[in-house]
């Protein structure tokens, strides 16, 4: 290996042990060993718990909005153990997200429990970022589901055990355990 990638490999490993440093002391809710890649960003991380062997990669997004406009909100973010995220994975709560252990999210997944606006003709007519935060639901996501790559999972969802989404999928609807799901929106493909 040559000097400069030895150096970027060295920086690399420095930036990502600061990182994951960083984020144990912002998330006070944050037991056991994790890694976090830089870099990552967090809104309002008192309202987020992490558990036991977390693992994500750079460009980590976790937002509870408590306030958007002129409401308030109490969202809770809660990922348990062994969860392990890819590249670029984006959650959002205004309720609340909850993710069980040994799930493991591809890159480029969005799962957030709310939107902007309703799509009422009064609504339409604000720009979307004026238009108020709406949630159908939390989103609950059992333990040992996989979620591929390029996936969104929109509010009032829940994904049931072992589940496996499939990648560049739009979860609108709860997924049985122990099936396989994929599409736009996703639909149950198999069942075991």
């Amino acid at each position: 290996m040559n000097t400069i990638a030895a150096l970027w490999n060295f920086s690399a490993r420095l930036l990502n042990k600061f990182s994951t440093i960083a984020f144990k002391s912002i998330v006070n809710d944050c037991v056991g060993p994790i890694y976090v890649a830089y870099p990552f960003f967090l809104k309002n991380p008192e309202c987020i718990k992490i558990g036991r062997g977390f693992s994500a990669c750079s460009g980590l997004r976790i937002e509870a909005w408590n306030q958007f406009e002129n409401e308030t909100f109490q969202p809770r973010i809660t990922i348990g153990d062994n969860v392990s995220m890819n590249f670029r994975v984006h959650i959002g709560a205004i309720r609340e997200i909850v993710i069980g252990d040994n799930v493991l999210i591809g890159s480029n997944v969005l799962i957030t429990d709310h939107s902007h606006g309703d799509t009422n003709e009064r609504e339409l007519k604000l720009p979307p970022a004026k238009r108020k935060l709406l949630c159908k639901g939390p989103v609950h996501i059992d333990q040992d589901v996989w979620i591929g790559e390029n996936v969104c999972i929109l509010s009032g969802v829940h994904l049931g055990r072992n589940s496996i989404i499939g990648c560049n999928s739009v979860v609108t609807k709860d997924i049985p355990s122990y099936a396989v799901a994929a599409g736009v929106p996703a639909r149950v493909i198999k069942q075991c």
